[in-house]
């Protein structure tokens, strides 16, 4: 009821005559509010259980407290079931025939960690489920198969996940009865759907797909993910993460060329896995409107140019780029200045531990991204909060790393760079090995005008005496650098 007191209030102020002084206008109460108005609040709190991350109740289970207020509360909402989305919420804890006999023929949402017999009970009545999000252990995936083999004519959410490392459960061709044409939601993490294209052809409706930790035996050929996606028009959310493999089974291609699946709505694309498996997805691939393509590398890539050529055509050109290295990984944002007529951005990452082949790594990646590169005219490079936790052993390698010189040289646009965190003293110290002579200095970051640090609480010396053979060797090259110093701020500690 604390949600709802604000809502109210809001709600009568609305409602009086327009010039009314509200500070002196009297109460109104809430039992002469019309039925149209309750309902509209009602949908309001709705919505703000549904978008209020801080809200500790879900609307599944809040609406039920609305409805025993009185009666005449319990026959408004009652006599709007789709418009205010009531539905039944069942979890493991769940008294499901006593919740089934009490509330009316309620769409049934189902979430639990693991399953046992109130789950099963709920899954009983596939007719009315609208929702699933499930976790599977050892023993479960059996007693789950039979009753998953049903149609869901209700079902607009599916989410089923495993951590069954060496056998991976395996969807039958009868998985949801073979088809769901209600469904906008789809997440499946550690299991295998061979029959997944033949699937993907029902679900005309689907928004969001997302096949996770995938395993390299039971991945589909991307001939016939193309033809499973070609169904999907209003997919909006595409994610496909691969388990990470020892070795690389890529799939023959077929002899006779196919055009790829074009996906005219989505805007969204994750990947994780290797460089051979995405060069193969993006061939099977059309998104025009793609505008947030993110991907993740699990080892050492050769070469990346296909990606590059694919990311220039759909999303480039970029102004800003910002690297930031972790504890494990090291990645690159590519993205447009806010104002832009189209907001497009561009995500790189590599999942490496080694602070040291983490920078050859991004030098790499920024060799061959040189054609996104070469109009960036903002750089933000440092690590996160987290990358503070290592040693000052483990971070030895970065010092004097003629890379980071590697990693500067694409960025012949940039005039503005901001270093952070506790590797800036690292990047710094390059800076050093191009100071002692005017050629070498201006090849990297040519166009930099303004360089910005943070000011820490201790000095290095060697920064300053890097800062210092920059500066001067810019000056005399006629390409001066203005050094700006910024107030400490704890996350870039």
């Amino acid at each position: 009821m604390a949600l709802l007191r604000p809502v109210i209030r809001d709600r009568v102020l609305n409602t009086q005559a327009p010039g009314r002084n509200r500070e002196n206008s009297p109460c109104v109460e809430i039992g002469a509010l019309p039925d149209e108005i309750l309902l509209k609040i009602f949908d309001f709190c709705r919505l703000a259980a549904v978008k209020s991350y801080e809200c500790s109740r879900p609307w599944p289970k809040m609406w039920h407290k609305l409805v025993h207020v009185c009666q005449r509360w319990r026959y408004v909402m009652f006599s709007s079931p789709f418009s205010l989305d009531l539905r039944l919420y069942c979890t493991n804890d769940t008294a499901v025939k006593e919740m089934l006999n009490v509330w009316p023929p309620f769409p049934i949402e189902i979430s639990s960690l693991n399953i046992g017999d109130s789950i099963m009970a709920a899954l009983e009545h596939h007719d009315r489920i609208c929702q699933i999000t499930l976790h599977l252990t050892d023993s479960e995936y059996e007693r789950l198969a039979t009753v998953m083999q049903k149609q869901f004519p209700l079902l607009t959410t599916f989410h089923l996940s495993t951590y069954l490392y060496e056998h991976a459960p395996v969807l039958s061709d009868a998985f949801l009865g073979g088809s769901a044409p209600r469904l906008r939601s789809l997440r499946l993490e550690g299991l295998t759907f061979p029959t997944l294209p033949q699937f993907l052809l029902s679900c005309n409706d689907l928004s969001e797909l997302e096949l996770l930790r995938m395993s390299d035996i039971g991945y589909n050929s991307p001939e016939a993910m193309a033809t499973g996606l070609s169904a999907l028009t209003r997919l909006t959310h595409l994610n496909i993460e691969f388990e990470q493999s020892g070795t690389i089974r890529r799939q023959p291609p077929l002899t006779r060329a196919l055009l790829p699946a074009l996906l005219p709505a989505l805007t969204q694309f994750e990947f994780r896995g290797t460089n051979e498996h995405l060069e193969d997805l993006l061939a099977q691939i059309d998104a025009p409107q793609l505008e947030d393509l993110r991907i993740v590398f699990d080892q050492h890539i050769s070469d990346i140019r296909q990606v590059i050529s694919h990311s220039r055509r759909t999303l480039g050109p970029f102004d800003r780029a910002h690297v930031t290295f972790t504890l494990y990984s090291v990645a690159i944002q590519l993205s447009q200045s806010e104002g832009t007529c189209s907001y497009k951005t561009l995500n790189l990452g590599i999942m490496e531990d080694a602070p040291g082949r983490q920078v050859s790594s991004m030098a790499q990646t920024c060799t061959q991204s040189s054609s996104l590169l070469s109009g960036v005219t903002e750089l933000d490079i440092g690590s996160d909060i987290a990358f503070s936790e290592l040693d000052i052993s483990d971070l030895e390698d970065l010092m004097d790393n003629r890379e980071w010189l590697v990693l500067f040289h694409p960025f012949t646009a940039v005039h503005t760079v901001r270093f952070f965190g506790k590797i800036q003293p690292y990047i710094v110290s390059s800076l050093r090995l191009g100071g002692h002579t005017g050629k070498s200095v201006t090849e990297v970051l040519p166009g930099l005008q303004h360089l910005y640090l943070y000011q820490f609480y201790w000095r290095d010396k060697l920064e300053e005496e890097a800062i210092e053979l920059f500066v001067t060797a810019r000056l005399h090259s006629d390409r001066p650098v203005t050094v700006h110093r910024l107030p400490l701020n704890e996350d870039y500690e």
